[in-house]
């Protein structure tokens, strides 16, 4: 039988159950067993929610030391987590278990692999603890940890589905058996994070083993670490705090994050999707005959693409007729298009989608999806903010380069760019398909941008043969993953919504990125959308920000004449 889905394994139990709703004593294991139907209960990452929230998570709770450290300093920041207590520490700890209760702590249950053992032993397992925590301590939360290797793992995953529980693993992991003698999370870290891991995710699960390390104050202090610097760091600071705004994440145990339906979501089923948002919809139907057709009107190009750079197979006239505005004609006077390209990390696109939504505006975001799926909340909440989604190709392979004797030149084989191509669509319709902008349409959009800007002619022809609708570049590339200050930037992008003479330049799209080395955008965004909100009225400079999928509509061709005001 098909595995339980991993997103919407946490959704059910919010369905079903309240924290302390424990599954009903069985004493006949194998009419469970038979009523499951031999589903596995799939470990978790992380839970699927758009809520702002890290899942703090502990075990190991043999050592009061350690314990106290861990409890005080969550006091202290106000911070929640889930405790895991295994049958033996039941048993033999019980004065701290009742410690984590008296902290107003939440408790779940750690299942604890055996030599020898199946199916009914670990359904026991399950069973005897859960009465005990309930009966000892008010009761614990749905939530099941497997707390070392060893053992049959196919039958504790199915011991925990029969019971109705949900099985939590962890995104990550702090403490490593490596660190043992650790004096410092100095020492820990960079081992632990690595270069690029900027912060922490929205619903990641983050595990702590309490009683590890020989300092006992050390996990406490490592806590501490990832709450200051992979935490604290994704909220949006102005005037040197994010204390006044919305934009900061919080921690959470699994059973407060797992019981918010609003912020809960289910994995898209294609099937319930409408026909015009499927996979195949709209493929192949571009062909020699008819490529410069629908090349030239679906191609916004952009003025630093040019037939000596970035234009590779296309006949002399192609090149010609080619779109170097990166305007889109049919955009009401005075109307600008924000967009960002790539992927980053919540500590990146969280402080853009907080600045959007303090000026109240949106934009469109071109994702690179081949690391999307470890972090699919966070795609989710991009569309949840109101901002539509488009694809940047999965791996962001442009379809020419430059050799070194200075001739363009494809990368890939025509075979590997369609699949980097269509791979794209499916895996943001898996996660956002089913998400609707207010104005009723799909934040889902089938617009695409080529990575670097780049084109070909057979490139753009699969591109549209795989069902996108328009090859979207822009008037402008603020570059701002090398901005070398501010005030640069923030020039960047006010000479790209501008004309020479200060009007609003009509149509244009700003390219923006998202990732963490464009550090500078979200400030830079935010001082040039406060500045035009001071604009009076009718100043020629004041810009209205508009969303690419409502006005390059099927039909919309990109040789039109800019309408008239």
């Amino acid at each position: 039988m098909r595995k339980k889905s991993l997103l919407k394994g946490a959704v059910a139990f919010c369905l079903a159950s309240s924290l302390l709703a424990q599954p009903a004593l069985a004493a006949d294991y194998t009419a469970l067993r038979q009523a499951n139907g031999g589903a596995l209960a799939e470990q978790h990452r992380f839970l699927p929610t758009t809520e702002k929230a890290v899942i703090l998570t502990f075990g190991g709770l043999s050592k009061e030391a350690p314990l106290q450290h861990i409890l005080s300093y969550m006091q202290r920041e106000n911070l929640r987590g889930t405790f895991f207590v295994t049958e033996r520490e039941a048993a033999r700890n019980g004065g701290n278990i009742a410690l984590i209760k008296s902290y107003g702590q939440e408790l779940a249950l750690g299942l604890t692999p055996l030599k020898e053992g199946g199916f009914e032993d670990y359904c026991a397992q399950l069973e005897h603890l859960s009465q005990a925590l309930t009966e000892k301590y008010g009761g614990h939360s749905n939530f099941v940890r497997i707390m070392s290797s060893g053992g049959d793992v196919a039958a504790m995953q199915e011991a925990v589905s029969a019971m109705g529980y949900t099985l939590a693993g962890q995104g990550l992991n702090v403490v490593q058996s490596k660190h043992k003698e650790a004096q410092s999370p100095a020492e820990v870290m960079p081992q632990i994070f690595g270069k690029w891991t900027t912060s922490l995710n929205a619903g990641e699960i983050v595990y702590i083993r309490t009683d590890f390390y020989t300092k006992d104050s050390l996990a406490a202090e490592m806590l501490q670490e990832i709450k200051e610097k992979k935490i604290d760091n994704i909220g949006y600071e102005e005037s040197g705090s994010h204390a006044g705004n919305d934009s900061a994440y919080h921690t959470a145990s699994l059973g407060e994050v797992a019981s918010d339906l609003s912020a809960a979501y289910e994995p898209v089923e294609l099937a319930d999707l409408p026909e015009e948002m499927q996979p195949e919809y709209g493929r192949d139907w571009v062909t020699e005959e008819n490529f410069r057709e629908a090349f030239l009107s679906r191609y916004i190009g952009a003025p630093e693409v040019s037939p000596d750079d970035r234009m590779l197979g296309f006949s002399r006239k192609e090149m010609a007729e080619a779109d170097k505005t990166g305007l889109v004609k049919n955009a009401p006077e005075k109307t600008i298009f924000l967009t960002f390209d790539d992927w980053g990390q919540d500590e990146s696109i969280n402080k853009l989608l907080y600045v959007l939504k303090k000026h109240g505006v949106n934009g469109t975001f071109f994702i690179i999806t081949r690391n999307m799926p470890n972090n699919p909340n966070l795609l989710r909440a991009i569309a949840a903010s109101g901002n539509e989604i488009g694809s940047h190709t999965n791996n962001h392979v442009p379809m020419a380069k430059q050799d070194e004797s200075g001739h363009q030149v494809s990368v890939e084989t025509e075979a590997e760019y369609e699949e980097d191509v269509r791979s794209s669509y499916p895996k943001l319709l898996s996660v956002v398909g089913d998400m609707r902008l207010p104005n009723g349409r799909p934040a889902l959009t089938r617009l695409l941008r080529p990575p670097t800007l780049a084109v070909s002619r057979t490139g753009c022809k699969t591109i549209l043969n795989a069902g996108f609708t328009y090859i979207v570049n822009g008037c402008g590339s603020t570059e701002d993953y090398g901005a070398v200050s501010l005030q640069s930037l923030v020039g960047i992008m006010n000479h790209i919504a501008h004309d020479e003479r200060g009007r609003v330049r009509r149509g244009a799209i700003l390219i923006m990125h998202m990732s963490s080395t464009a550090k500078l955008t979200p400030k830079a965004l935010d001082i040039l959308l406060t500045a035009n909100d001071k604009l009076p009225e009718g100043h020629p400079g004041k810009f209205k920000v508009a969303l690419l999928g409502d006005y390059l509509v099927d039909g919309y061709d990109q040789r039109m004449k800019m309408a008239k005001p």
